[in-house]
């Protein structure tokens, strides 16, 4: 349920961005392309899919570290499991980093100041990471025409 309403709140950042990437190609380059006997299909995928793939790309980076870092929807659906152990295989009972932060905040003890700080910088971290991967894509990918 969490997955799901995180993959919710995050198509609209990707479709808008994709959108947005695929109506920034020029139409002169649909336009030569189809005049040289190009089909329609041939168009999208070898001119227009190229050039609008670095804000697609961006816009799908930027909307995961988004979802990564939303902690409400996740609060508001009851997803406020204390799970003490880490999970030992993809089957096993976890939480998610922003909900362990806020339940983390929550505590008196000392160690647990200390691991919600930690916890803070590693969200922080792949972040930045994710941000500075999508800078790298578009700028990687981006042409001029």
């Amino acid at each position: 349920v969490g997955g799901l309403t995180l993959a919710l709140m995050t198509m609209p950042v990707i479709v808008i961005s994709g959108r947005n990437a695929v109506k920034s190609v020029p139409p002169s380059i649909r336009e030569a392309a189809l005049g040289i006997g190009a089909s329609p299909l041939q168009v999208v995928f070898h001119h227009v899919l190229p050039l609008a793939l670095p804000g697609i790309l961006t816009g799908t980076i930027i909307g995961m570290a988004r979802a990564l870092g939303e902690t409400a929807p996740l609060l508001m659906i009851g997803m406020r499991a204390f799970i003490a152990t880490p999970p030992s295989s993809i089957t096993d009972p976890a939480t998610v980093l922003p909900v362990q932060i806020f339940l983390w905040s929550d505590e008196v003890d000392r160690g647990f100041v200390e691991k919600t700080s930690a916890a803070i910088i590693v969200l922080l971290l792949f972040l930045l990471t994710m941000n500075a991967l999508a800078i790298y894509l578009r700028n990687r990918f981006e042409t001029r025409w």
